[in-house]
């Protein structure tokens, strides 16, 4: 059985825990099924898009040096992107690094474009991964992970951020 057929066995059998057996009149099969797919799926697409996100002992080992208090610390100082997990960890977003372990050339300075503009890091997070066209359709984490100029990125971060603002 294929893991979308056995979810539509357990979404059914949960149905029927539920005494909603389908024979109602007010239940649109279609429309119930199609609720439920796009609730169930909104965080995977989510971190689908947000991209691979790392521990504090991965972010170490991709470092290549510090202690768990020191990435804490690197994000609390607003030099590392952190977003708060559901289970009170902190996830960091891989896109910030180069190839090296580096940060991402101009990361602090961009982040600090976004202070007291957005609610939660994840807005950021997610400007980094969305195509923008001040940086010809480019997301802004593959522009400087290419070597690109960090400029253009200020500028477009931080005439998102004033937007964000208003």
């Amino acid at each position: 059985m294929t893991a979308l057929a056995e979810a539509a066995k357990t979404f059914e059998q949960t149905l029927g825990e539920l005494g909603i057996t389908g024979d109602e009149r007010e239940v649109d099969p279609s429309a119930l099924g199609r609720r439920a797919a796009l609730l169930a799926a909104s965080d995977l697409v989510w971190h689908k898009h947000l991209g691979p996100l790392y521990s504090s002992k991965q972010v170490r080992d991709v470092m290549g040096r510090g202690t768990r208090q020191s990435v804490s610390e690197l994000a609390k100082r607003g030099r590392l992107l952190a977003l708060p997990e559901a289970d009170g960890r902190l996830a960091f977003p891989a896109f910030q690094f180069t190839r090296t372990g580096e940060r991402l050339p101009g990361l602090e300075r961009i982040l600090k474009v976004f202070a007291g503009a957005v609610e939660t890091p994840y807005t950021i997070t997610s400007w980094f991964v969305t195509p923008e066209s001040r940086l010809a359709g480019k997301r802004p984490a593959a522009w400087l992970r290419a070597g690109r100029p960090t400029e253009p990125v200020l500028e477009a971060a931080t005439r998102y951020a004033e937007r964000l603002r208003r």
